[in-house]
Formats: structure tokens, C-alpha cells, sequence
């Protein structure tokens, strides 16, 4: 025996196959490439093989172990590292090395891990705590496990259903358990009653943790219950504030700067604590309320005057300064009532011409004062009165139209406008939680008398009916705006309202013949009408949220979102733009931003959102985003906010569509500003390649809000241009974003860290500006300027430049506002010092019987039907130019970098 034998897993020796040759071209491969048998009968000592005999390679006679042998596979043994040799502590020298499974800061991070047990190199030299978590091919398999378990324990509830349930449904309960069966017998047929394997998706682009974390996990937290008692007395005058509102952001805010370090309070944003753990118990000492951080004057009692008689009327100079102001920096953008008839009534009324005017009449204008005489104290206008004249004005309003039975009688147009303005001039004095309930009367009313739906009645011009379209959009855009500072739901239902969106044509120029075509019955019906020019553009009209629809129609509404067919719908008003640029133009755009940012609120911070998933919240905030971008692709180059425009004439215009337009994005992107990485801690990296751009996006968008004001605060200047009703809540809004992201490190745009800090400082800056004027902002400077200097901390940043002393102001009541002291109502401190109101004009008080005769009455209806030639005595112009000075270096400046080539929308 020479010891020519195979090496096989039994040990057996198997005889040479006939025709087996030596020479054969087989074996002289074998021989070349040194493939003979090896002997290992003898195990340590070498082989005793001879390089003339390697060639007779003995294989097995038996056909089925020749299959075997033609397919083994030849095992390479494994080189041997340094770290193999020396053990898993030794440093690896040289050659590429990849471990199986990073840890998940290395992950995070996307560094290359060195792969040590318990921890590696990496997380070792920069003292992070390293983890590994289980792989994907794991958590798939335990979910399958799971998601059997489940459908096991369904089937089961349903045969126990089936037995309880009536005939009909226990017949559907049969059919759908039976027609499972079924399938399952042909898979189980098919695969030959083995176990199905799970297809494995490759690891760049499976799906991580984002699939099966709660849509709640984002900053939106828990939109379904409230962690307050807001029927205590002390929480009542503010109210319930949803987290849409900047408010309930405050309050994060406030909790981050505190307890963001000492534990991972960020993993519980908008989440009940377990009871008696150390958050909630940090919670409950430090007393976070909405109250604490509410900067408007809820708490300040409005009391009006008693001894003002109600038909007193400021001298004809001023009263036409009031009405002036009103028409020119508000009636654009909330045309509440009707302009052209309204003006030459009021002219007639100040020129002594007409006398004992209906009493709603009169109190339309005397809101009409109350909020021009607002806005003069803001401007230091030259003909402004007392700082509290707003008070006597108001007061007249309501002893005229507001009386005891108001609530009980049946509405008309006029009754809406008094509430519509009412709810006005609450919001212009920082009153938000009573504006909010009294433009929810107004809204009610409207639709009791049906404003929110197209008028086809034949008795009514089409000039009047576009009137009342537009108190129906300045209702709803006034709501909206509310419900936007409270975090509240709207009483408004979009798929029930089809009033035709408003004409871009100026009132008084209804009767023209372009105009005739916008107002007619077919445009009216067709391209006016809100469900073809929907703000969406993605053709569905659905309130639904994302979270309810299946992960492919939530791909489809996308694609169908970015297709041509459904942007020449109708959706960015093709059928306004050859119009000429008026403010009619940007009230129609303005709506088409409202019902924008009102689908933001239905979708995104309803609490059937957080019913799915985060990844389907990623997916709700790309398509809201770039719903956004199609309604800004839509806007006239002459309304474009973020262009460099040498055009004053509707400057103010373009200031308050930017300011809306970025307050949507910051609501659209705000969920992700918080640090996911720590709530859903096995994301993919496509996932977190998303939150951190939509945290940045969020985040710019505030930065983006700040360079629409110039650097320099000047406080006059921009109420005297700017969305002075809103401005406060848009700034406080920005800053407070801008706050949370220095809060937290910087983590989502670490290299801006200093550009990040800058522009918050300047946001602070302009509500100290603003206080000086202000109760409300100085209020809100206070929150923001502390809360700043607490986060600026946390990124090692200097804030010594910020002012650190109180907004200049006459020693008053206001003190003792913000100081928490319990402040006396407006009408006793009004006659504790004496307060004189403007010298008025008075009327002879009417009697009840036969007040002014029917003739009389029409004549003060502002919805009665007006000619053509009808002009204004009064001049209505914007701010001049001097005005208009202060906001240069926005346009040299700040906004350098917005210049870019607008896409054609086509």
C-alpha cells in the first residue's frame, strides 16, 4: 500500500472508477495546481504523497455521491490579523478591516467603527456611551414573529366574533377567515409546506426604525389630550394653546434650557411622564403652565367706560385720519366691509350732510376708529389722541350693537361685520383668547346666513355678491390667523365652503368690462371655484390625513402633486395672472396661503396624525413642503418677497405674504426640529438625512423671516409698513425656533451655529424695539431674552450685546402687569387720573319708534348697489416714501442671497 488514499468525512477508501487514466486533462489540472488528496490516517505526521502518483484522484463509484463531489465548495481559511493573533485588545497594524456590526453612535456619526465588545476605539476617545443594536436582518425576523403572533390572535377573536355576531356579519366573518385558509393552502401547495423565507431588501435601502416609530415621536408629541387643568381659574384667561401655537413652543423651550442636559427630555417631547418619574416630578416643580409663557394680555380685563355717550364722534380732521388709517394698512387684507359704499357714506356722515344714522352703522365706525386709533399710538402719529382713545371708540361699539340680547338675535351682514371687526380690534391689542371666541360667533353666523357658499341667487348683482364673498375670505383668514396663535381647531370645514375666491380687481372698479368677466355666474362656477384652484395641487381635495391612507396612495398623491396636468388644474390661478398687480391680487394670494396653512394644520397637527407611523409624517411633511414651493412658484414677480425689488408701491403687500409664507414653513418642518436621533435611535440614514434637513429647513425659514427686516430695529418704521396686527406673533415665532435649535446644541447645523445665535439676537432686539410701545411685546422680549441667555450657554456663546433693560415707557398700569401685580381695569384707571377723551361732537339720542325711516336705513347699507362713477373724496395712499426709508437695507442687505431665478410655473 503506498497510502494513496482520499480524505473523505467517513474515512472510507473507494476503489478507481473503470476508465480512470492518469493522463487524463482533469487530473493533470489537479496535479498542477496541487489538488491531490491529502492522507490523514495518521494525524501529525506529514504525507507520504508522491509527486508521480498525485494524478489518480479516486472519486466515489455511487452517482449521487458524484453529484456531492462535483459540487463541494473548497474552504479558504481565514488570514490571520494582529488583533486575531494577539487577542480583541491588540491594536489592528496595517490592511483593511471591516467589522460585521457598527455601533449605533458610529452609525449615527457615519464614521467607521473599529467594532470592540462592550465598547469600540471611537466611542472610547471621544467618552460616548457605545451601544450595539440589533441588526436589520434581526428586527425583521422579530417582527415577522410578531406580526404571526398577531394574526393568530385576530383569527382567533374573529371565530370568537363569529359566534356572537348577526347573520349577515357572520357570514362576512366566515368568508374572509375562509378565503385566508385558502390562500395559505395554495402557499404552503407551492412551497412545499416549507416556511416561507422573508426577502430581504438590501441594507441601503431597507426601511429602519422610522417604520414602526409613532408618528408622535416628532415635536408634535401627543395632539390628543391636554397635560393642564385650564378650567382653573388661573388658567382660563389664556386658555388651551395647541402645538402649532408659539406659545406651546415657549414652553418647550423653557423645559429644554432646564432639564435638556440632565436627562433625555427630548425622548418625552409632548409625551406623559410615567408617574413618579424624575421628569414629571421636574416637571411639576418647576410648574411648566401655558400661562408661564403666554406673552399676549389675556389677563387684563376689558372693561369699558360708563360715562361715554354713545353717539359722540371725534372732530371731522381726526375721525377722517382714523378711517384713513384703517382702509389704507388694514382693509386690504381683511375686507370686512365694504370699502366704495362705506367711504361716501362715511363722508356724508362727517360733512354733517346726513344725521341719526342706524346704530350698527354707527358702530362699524366707531371699531373702525378704535382700531386706527391703535395703530396711530404705534406710529406716534402727529394726530393720534390718547394712548387709550381705542378704549372710548370701542366702548361706543358696544353700547351701540353689543347689548344684552346681541347673542339671541338673528344675524344680519351688519351683525357679522361687528363681530368680524371686533374680533379685529381684540387681536390689534394682543386680547387673542377673546378675539378667537368672538370671530368663532362671527364665522357661525356668516354660515347661518350662507356666506360660505356660492350665491346663484338672480336677484342680486354680481358686484354685491363678490362683496360678500370677501367678508366671507376676511372671516376665514382671521380665523385662520387666530387659530395659528392659539394651536386651536378651526370651525371651518373646506370641503363645505365653495364661495368662489375673490376677484383681483379693485372694488371700485366692478362695473368695468374685465371686471364683468371675473364676476360673472360661469367664472363664478368654474375657474373661481375653491375646489379647481386648490392650494394642494395635488388633485385629491382630501382633508384626510396621510396617516390614514395606505404608504402607496400616499406615493401617488406625491407623484400626482409634481405631475404638469394637475398644476394647469387650475391650482396656481392661471386664470389671474394676466391681471394687473393691484391689492385685490394679494388678498387672492393671501387666501390661497390660508387655505394652504390651513391643510398644514388639518393634516399635520390633528390628532388622528399621530394614529400612524413617522416615516408616514416624513412623508405628509415632503409633500406639504413642496405644496408650499408650488403656491410661492404661483405668486407676480411684483409680489415676490424674495427678490430684489425696487418697487415701493406694494412693498407692504410682499412684506406680509413673506412673513405668512415662512411662518407655514417653519409650522410644516417644525416636528422634526427635536432630536429624533434619541426617540427613534434605529433609523435608516435616509431617515435621518431627512429629519436634519427638515430641522434645517425649519430653522432657515426663521432665519428667512428675520432678513425680510432690516438689522437696525426701528420699531415705527415697521408698524408703519409691515402686518402690524401679526407682526409680534411672526417675530416671537422665529426667535423661539431659532432659541430651540441653539437649545439643542446646534445639533442639526453645527457649522451656522454663529449665524444661528446672530439672528436670534436680532429677534430680541426688535421686541425690545417693539416694547417701547407695546405691553404684549415687552412681555415677549422678557421670555425671549431670557430664555436666549439660557441657551447661549449651552454652545460656550457670548450674549453680553443684547439689551438688558426694560423698554422705555411712562410709569402706568403696565408695571404692574408684567410684574404679576393685579392690574385695575382700563375704565378705573382712566378716572383715578382724571383721563379726558377727545373732544367730541355729539348727537341728539333718537327715538326707538320710526328711527330714520326705511329710506334712511338703505341708505347707510354698504351692500346697496353703487354706480360707476362714484368717487372717493377721501385721498387713500400708502405710507411715502420717507416711510418706506427704513426698510432699504433689507433690500441691499439681507436679502443678497434670496436673488434667484424665479421657475416658470407653466
Amino acid at each position: 500500500m503506498s497510502g494513496r488514499r482520499t480524505s473523505r468525512s467517513e474515512g472510507q477508501q473507494h476503489p478507481a472508477p473503470p476508465g480512470s487514466d492518469k493522463s487524463h486533462p482533469t487530473s493533470r489540472l489537479r496535479t498542477q495546481f496541487g489538488s491531490e488528496p491529502v492522507d490523514h490516517s495518521q494525524p501529525g505526521q506529514a504525507s507520504l504523497q508522491s509527486p508521480s502518483l498525485t494524478g489518480t484522484f479516486r472519486v466515489p463509484a455511487s452517482p449521487s455521491s458524484e453529484t456531492a463531489a462535483k459540487g463541494a465548495k473548497v474552504a479558504i481559511p481565514r488570514l490571520k490579523r494582529n488583533a486575531d493573533a494577539q487577542g480583541e485588545g491588540a491594536s489592528r497594524s496595517g490592511g483593511r478591516h471591516r467589522v460585521n456590526h457598527a455601533c449605533e453612535p458610529c452609525r449615527h456619526r457615519k464614521t467607521k467603527c473599529s467594532g470592540e465588545r462592550p465598547t469600540c476605539r471611537h466611542c472610547q476617545d471621544f467618552k460616548i456611551n457605545c451601544y450595539y443594536a440589533d441588526g436589520k436582518r434581526d428586527r425583521v425576523k422579530k417582527q415577522f414573529g410578531s406580526m404571526t403572533e398577531k394574526v393568530t390572535d385576530y383569527e382567533k377573536l374573529l371565530r370568537d366574533l363569529q359566534t356572537r355576531a348577526s347573520e349577515s356579519d357572520a357570514q362576512l366573518i366566515k368568508s374572509a377567515l375562509d378565503k385566508e385558509t385558502a390562500y395559505d393552502l395554495d402557499e404552503v401547495s407551492a412551497e412545499n409546506a416549507t416556511v416561507p423565507s422573508v426577502e430581504f431588501v438590501p441594507e441601503e435601502e431597507e426601511a429602519g426604525a422610522e417604520s414602526d416609530a409613532s408618528a408622535g415621536a416628532g415635536s408634535t408629541g401627543a395632539l390628543d389630550r391636554t397635560d393642564e387643568d385650564f378650567t382653573r381659574e388661573g388658567a382660563r384667561d389664556t386658555g388651551f394653546m395647541g402645538k402649532n401655537s408659539e406659545v406651546t413652543w415657549l414652553q418647550r423651550l423653557k423645559h429644554q434650557n432646564i432639564h435638556g442636559d440632565h436627562n433625555d427630555s427630548d425622548q418625552n417631547e409632548g409625551m406623559r411622564y410615567p408617574p413618579g418619574s424624575s421628569d414629571e416630578i421636574g416637571v411639576s416643580n418647576m410648574d411648566f403652565q401655558v400661562s408661564d409663557t403666554s406673552y399676549h394680555l389675556d389677563d387684563f380685563t376689558v372693561s369699558t367706560f360708563e360715562h361715554v355717550g354713545p353717539y359722540e364722534y371725534p372732530p371731522r380732521e381726526i375721525a377722517q385720519q382714523l378711517f384713513n388709517a384703517y382702509m389704507t394698512r388694514v382693509h386690504p387684507t381683511f375686507p370686512i366691509v365694504g370699502k366704495v359704499n362705506l367711504t361716501t357714506q362715511f363722508n356724508k356722515f362727517v360733512s354733517g350732510n346726513v344725521q341719526r344714522p342706524p346704530e350698527k352703522w354707527l358702530a362699524i365706525i366707531n371699531l373702525i376708529f378704535a382700531i386706527g386709533a391703535k395703530y396711530a399710538h404705534l406710529i406716534h402719529a402727529d394726530w393720534r389722541g390718547d394712548d387709550r382713545d381705542h378704549l372710548i371708540y370701542f366702548t361706543r361699539a358696544r353700547m351701540l350693537a353689543v347689548g344684552p340680547d346681541a347673542l339671541f338675535q338673528h344675524p344680519d351682514l351688519q351683525a357679522i361685520q361687528i363681530m368680524g371687526l371686533i374680533s379685529l380690534y381684540f387681536m390689534s391689542i394682543s386680547q387673542i383668547n377673546r378675539a378667537w371666541n368672538t370671530i368663532g360667533v362671527a364665522i357661525r353666523w356668516s354660515t347661518a346666513l350662507g356666506l360660505n357658499m356660492r350665491n346663484d341667487s338672480p336677484e342680486l348683482k354680481d358686484s354685491l355678491k363678490e362683496i360678500r364673498y370677501r367678508v366671507w375670505w376676511a372671516m376665514y383668514s382671521l380665523e385662520h390667523r387666530l387659530c395659528c396663535m392659539t394651536g386651536r381647531v378651526n370651525c371651518i370645514l373646506d370641503d363645505h365652503c365653495t364661495t368662489p375666491l375673490p376677484v383681483p380687481v379693485e372694488e371700485g372698479l366692478f362695473e368695468t368690462e374685465e371686471a364683468s368677466k371675473l364676476l360673472n355666474k360661469e367664472h363664478q362656477q368654474g375657474f373661481r371655484a375653491p375646489g379647481r384652484n386648490s392650494p394642494m395641487n395635488s388633485g385629491t381635495g382630501s382633508n384626510a390625513s396621510s396617516t390614514s391612507r395606505s404608504r402607496s396612495q400616499t406615493k401617488a398623491s406625491a407623484s400626482e402633486a409634481r405631475s404638469p396636468s394637475t398644476i394647469t388644474r387650475g391650482g396656481d390661478l392661471v386664470w389671474a395672472k394676466d391681471v394687473a398687480p393691484n391689492a385685490s391680487l394679494y388678498f387672492l394670494h393671501m387666501v390661497q396661503l390660508t387655505r394652504l396653512t390651513q391643510k398644514v394644520f388639518q393634516q399635520l397637527y390633528n390628532p388622528t396624525a399621530i394614529q400612524g407611523t413617522w416615516s408616514d409624517i416624513q412623508m405628509l411633511i415632503r409633500e406639504l413642503d413642496e405644496q408650499c414651493e408650488n403656491w410661492y412658484r404661483a405668486v407676480p414677480a411684483v409680489l415676490d418677497f424674495k427678490r430684489n425689488q425696487r418697487d415701493r408701491e406694494f412693498y407692504e403687500h410682499r412684506l406680509s405674504l413673506g412673513f405668512f409664507y415662512y411662518s407655514t414653513k417653519m409650522m410644516v418642518h417644525r416636528p422634526c426640529l427635536c432630536r429624533l436621533d434619541r426617540k427613534i435611535p434605529h433609523q435608516s440614514d435616509k431617515s435621518l438625512n431627512f429629519n436634519r434637513m427638515s430641522a434645517t429647513t425649519c430653522v432657515d425659514a426663521a432665519r428667512d423671516t428675520l432678513r425680510l427686516i432690516p438689522d437696525e430695529p426701528n420699531a415705527v418704521g415697521l408698524v408703519k409698513v409691515g402686518p402690524w396686527w401679526n407682526i409680534l406673533h411672526w417675530l416671537v415665532q422665529a426667535t423661539t425656533v431659532l432659541m430651540l435649535e441653539i437649545s439643542f446644541r446646534a445639533h442639526h447645523m453645527p457649522e451656522d451655529a454663529d449665524d444661528v445665535l446672530d439672528a436670534a439676537k436680532k429677534g430680541v432686539r426688535w421686541l425690545h424695539a417693539l416694547g417701547h410701545d407695546n405691553v404684549s411685546a415687552q412681555r415677549a422680549w422678557r421670555l425671549c431674552d431670557s430664555m436666549l441667555r439660557e441657551a447661549s450657554m449651552k454652545i460656550g456663546r457670548d450674549v453680553s450685546d443684547l439689551p438688558n433693560y426694560q423698554p422705555g415707557h411712562s410709569p402706568s398700569h403696565h408695571d404692574t402687569a408684567i410684574t404679576g401685580v393685579t392690574q385695575p381695569n382700563f375704565a378705573d384707571l382712566a378716572q383715578s387720573q382724571g383721563f379726558q377723551t377727545t373732544n367730541m361732537s355729539q348727537y341728539p339720542i333718537p327715538a326707538r319708534a320710526g328711527f330714520g325711516g326705511l329710506d334712511q336705513l338703505m341708505h347707510f347699507d354698504q351692500y346697496s348697489p353703487f354706480g360707476p362713477n362714484m368717487q372717493f373724496p377721501m385721498t387713500l395712499q400708502s405710507g411715502n416714501e420717507a416711510e418706506l426709508e427704513f426698510m432699504t437695507p433689507a433690500f441691499h442687505e439681507g436679502q443678497g442671497h434670496h436673488e434667484q431665478e424665479r421657475q416658470n410655473p407653466g
